[in-house]
């Protein structure tokens, strides 16, 4: 019975779409973005269209994280039917995969409530079945917040704002119970570019500065807040290759979301961490703890390319150190400073390469003393400015 039904939906749905042309499939290409977890507690956003596009309307949801998703549905005119299509769609066409194909919808709708697991993509379909086809009203809800959207057709803007209007005399009427607070708070880092939880280490404090706390958010679980319920704290995260992160939050029960802004295109990092022995391009072991951070940095960060930049203390000749001789080639190195610090570069590359990072990434160059940071050295503490690797964010 129900197999039947889905097909007569699919009929209902197909069948005057193909009589319009493809291009009138509304929104399957470019659904509505929702991205999970719900940054704010309660947003509205209204959307328009035309009649020809009354069929379907499509969100799909990013899921960060993994939680419980729930949504309330209702239609703009009391007189419009709708069906409710939910899948969770790991391809890369999901028109042509499901939607044209007919494939069945893969989540289960009748509880108005579905899991989503992190990183995975959901698709939520409105299906027109009759009416005026005036549109809906969809609250999606997630850990106490939650998001409405008005999707109307312009043809019927004054059905709609009547059932807004109610609809807001309906919310005033609901006098709101205070939530009893989640004994303890969940909360996660995101790189705000990609979205993808990151490791972080995170410093709390209350508002008077004292009863510093750290805390270490991972990947995979992020941090876990305690004894800071109902409370206003101040955050704060200093990670490599981010900007700082500075703000007053008020903990209200629900989970925390903080997000980091990486460095961007022409911005550089300085490796003053990088150490090299003298007049080779042999890494010192103490630089393994730097090398590290700018891996994991660029892990983090794929699509952009880099340049690393050696520089040097001026454009001397550079010799042979006699106590290296037996010790291979890249210790006993002879040249110009311009070609060690092309050399050093390059090392720099075939470590990060050899940890993960895509070669694609990473450019290099040698540019001696042409670049130097203090023009005339007066100490060793001077010329240290000099000698040191930057890595520019190209692309």
């Amino acid at each position: 019975m129900r197999s039947t039904i889905f097909l007569l939906l699919l009929v209902l749905f197909f069948a005057p779409i193909f009589s319009y042309g493809q291009e009138k499939y509304p929104n399957c290409i470019d659904p509505e973005i929702i991205s999970l977890p719900l940054k704010n507690d309660s947003v509205q956003e209204q959307i328009y269209y035309e009649q020809t596009d009354k069929y379907t309307y499509w969100y799909k949801i990013n899921a960060a994280t993994t939680t419980t998703l729930s949504y309330k549905f209702s239609s703009i005119s009391k007189d419009d039917d709708y069906e409710i299509l939910i899948y969770n769609f790991s391809g890369d066409n999901f028109c042509n995969d499901v939607v044209y194909k007919k494939v069945r919808p893969d989540i289960n709708t009748a509880n108005g409530g579905f899991e989503v697991k992190k990183g995975e993509t959901y698709y939520l379909g409105e299906l027109y079945i009759n009416g005026f086809g005036c549109g809906h009203s969809l609250s999606i809800i997630e850990n106490n917040k939650q998001k409405i959207y008005r999707a109307i057709q312009n043809n019927c803007i004054e059905e709609a704002m009547e059932t807004i209007v109610v609809e807001k005399i309906e919310a005033i009427k609901e006098i709101e119970q205070p939530v009893k607070p989640n004994q303890v708070i969940t909360g996660f880092v995101l790189n705000s570019n990609t979205q993808k939880s990151i490791e972080a280490i995170i410093e709390i404090k209350d508002l008077k500065g004292n009863n510093s706390e750290q805390l270490v958010s991972n990947v995979e679980n992020g941090f876990v807040l305690k004894d800071y319920l109902q409370k206003e704290i101040v955050v704060s995260i200093t990670k490599f290759g981010y900007e700082s992160f500075l703000d007053t939050i008020t903990l209200k029960g629900e989970n925390l979301v903080l997000e980091l802004n990486p460095i961007k295109v022409g911005d550089k990092l300085i490796m003053r961490k990088i150490y090299f022995h003298p007049n080779t391009y042999v890494l010192r072991e103490e630089s393994k703890s730097a090398l590290k951070k700018l891996t994991k940095f660029m892990l983090e960060n794929r699509k952009y390319s880099f340049e690393i930049q050696g520089h040097t203390n001026g454009n001397r000749s550079v010799k042979r150190i006699k106590r290296y001789a037996n010790l291979g080639e890249e210790w006993n190195f002879k040249g110009t400073s311009k070609k060690l610090s092309k050399l050093r570069a390059e090392k720099i590359k075939a470590y990060l390469v050899k940890n993960g990072v895509s070669e694609i990434q990473l450019t290099t160059a040698g540019y001696g003393g042409d670049r130097m940071i203090v023009a005339k050295p007066q100490n060793m503490k001077q010329a240290m400015k000099n000698i040191r690797v930057e890595v520019i964010v190209i692309q």
